[in-house]
């Protein structure tokens, strides 16, 4: 029973002694040795605990910047890979676009070819009608007939 009191009553020093609670010497264990009262030699533990404490900090914190820095690049390397892919769809879209309009005024020249040709052939028409209209009108003028069209009648 005395060991385990002893126990819940071992804490590191305080920085003013004079207001611990209990009034017996403070104690602290250390492997199978206890220490009692020697505070230069529980400084030496202190500095150890301190010391391995700081280096295992360093470890850690090495470890977590190694970490981040190589979450940093495969960011750095998925964004430049997003970049460069939505750079060559852009340059395949205006491709497309380009290839796009090259075939419209293709289309637009081949329908004003074909448009003009039909002009061409309504206004040839056209001539030749009037043309042809003259010469009848010449043709009544000279001999003062008009010329008589027949129609036929179908009679059942």
């Amino acid at each position: 029973m005395e060991q385990v009191y002893s126990r819940q009553e071992s804490t590191l020093p305080t920085s003013k002694p004079g207001r611990s609670s209990s009034a017996r010497p403070m104690t602290m264990e250390v492997g199978d040795r206890r220490w009692k009262g020697n505070y230069s030699q529980l400084n030496v533990l202190e500095t150890k605990a301190d010391a391995w404490e700081k280096a295992e900090m360093e470890k850690v914190n090495k470890w977590y910047e190694k970490m981040k820095a190589s979450i940093l690049a495969r960011e750095n390397e998925k964004k430049l890979q997003a970049k460069v892919k939505m750079d060559r769809k852009k340059k395949e879209l205006e491709q497309k676009i380009k290839r796009t309009q090259e075939l419209y005024q293709v289309n637009i020249a081949r329908i004003d070819h074909i448009a003009g040709g039909a002009r061409a052939q309504v206004d040839e028409k056209r001539r030749n009608d009037e043309l042809q209209i003259k010469r009848k009108a010449r043709k009544i003028r000279a001999s003062g007939k008009v010329p008589v069209t027949c129609f036929f009648f179908r009679m059942t």
